[in-house]
């Protein structure tokens, strides 16, 4: 074993010992509060058609955290009439999808299509009331809306003084993998995520799900009829079984926090992931630091070509730059991987 895969090792120690401790420290507030969100929602409270189920995902569930300010991703998942049985989905020439109802739907009154805006805004709606209805002792509550998500802060007065963020997420669960045009052929994927979504067909669970937002929406006249397409659950089961792997999307993690890439490469976190799995049996086996340098490597060949692959759908990139922003962000790559993790 090299140098640096033995200081790696200490890295993701370290991280071990000090941040995961106060991310399972603020994750405990944040389960008492989805605790009690979850027991409001009533047939009472909530609108007709309208059914929600806590689902846990993001850096704080998957050891992936690298500061203790992380914030918490919870899917929101519908249910009772938004299950995947009744809708046929299609692609859109925008890449993103549309949602269409099959006959025995059309009392949701979407012209065929789902109108997705109308969603959201029911859906947000029906959840400000469900956290109005929270109290934790000594906690201030306050929500706000984003495009595809309700941001709950919470602020603890006495005690440990614990804030944290959590993003409630609603998206529509889908179980077959076949029901969606231009995904990845399962035959192409890690073994791992072949039989989750096997064990997933068989328990009739989600395996992907669509969110009731898009980026840049204002881009397309017929946005409010286009869903986006969520693969958290593959990722979060993929960094929970190849934990070696896992630790190197860590490391990327704690490279892009270092070296601030959010900030001066619009990085995202997951972008890492969905390299992983790319690369997976280039990763698989290796040393932290050495797979890593490895998965650096996808970065840079993913940037260098101007965008991320969303790889389980086609022709639909996580992320895309200008040429002048994949040059600068491709020469960092090369730049971090010709040092000592020391020296990060």
């Amino acid at each position: 074993m090299n140098i640096n895969n033995t200081h790696a090792r200490g890295i993701l120690c370290n991280m071990n010992n000090t941040v995961t401790p106060r991310v399972k420290s603020n994750r405990e507030l944040v389960d008492e509060f989805l605790d009690k969100f979850r027991a409001t929602l009533t047939d009472e409270v909530t609108p007709t058609s309208y059914t929600l189920h806590i689902i846990h995902g993001g850096s704080a569930y998957e050891n992936l955290a690298v500061d203790y300010k992380t914030d918490f991703d919870i899917t929101v998942s519908l249910g009772r009439d938004f299950v995947s049985e009744n809708f046929d989905v299609k692609r859109d020439k925008s890449g993103f999808f549309v949602l269409e109802a099959k006959k025995h739907m059309m009392h949701l009154d979407c012209n065929n299509l789902l109108d997705s805006s109308k969603v959201r805004n029911g859906l947000f709606n029906a959840m400000r009331r469900h956290i109005d209805m929270v109290t934790i002792p000594d906690t201030t509550i306050i929500h706000k809306e984003s495009l595809s998500a309700v941001t709950v802060e919470l602020q603890e007065h006495s005690g440990l003084r614990r804030r944290v963020s959590i993003d409630l997420v609603p998206q529509i669960p889908f179980r077959t993998w076949g029901q969606c045009p231009d995904l990845l052929p399962l035959g192409e994927m890690p073994e791992c995520l072949r039989k989750y979504i096997d064990r997933t067909n068989k328990n009739k669970s989600p395996c992907m799900f669509f969110a009731v937002g898009i980026p840049k929406a204002s881009r397309y006249p017929n946005s409010d009829q286009l869903f986006n397409i969520s693969f958290s659950l593959l990722e979060k089961n993929f960094v929970n079984e190849e934990t070696d792997i896992r630790d190197m999307v860590r490391l990327v993690k704690y490279i892009a926090k270092r070296r601030d890439w959010k900030d001066r490469h619009h990085f995202k976190s997951f972008y890492a992931k969905r390299v992983a799995v790319k690369y997976y049996d280039e990763l698989k086996g290796k040393e932290p630091w050495d797979g890593c340098l490895r998965l650096l490597k996808g970065l840079e060949e993913e940037v260098s070509d101007g965008v991320i692959d969303g790889y389980f759908v086609g022709n639909q990139p996580l992320r895309e730059w200008d040429d002048e922003e994949a040059r600068d962000f491709i020469r960092e790559i090369r730049i971090v991987r010709n040092m000592n993790i020391r020296d990060i």
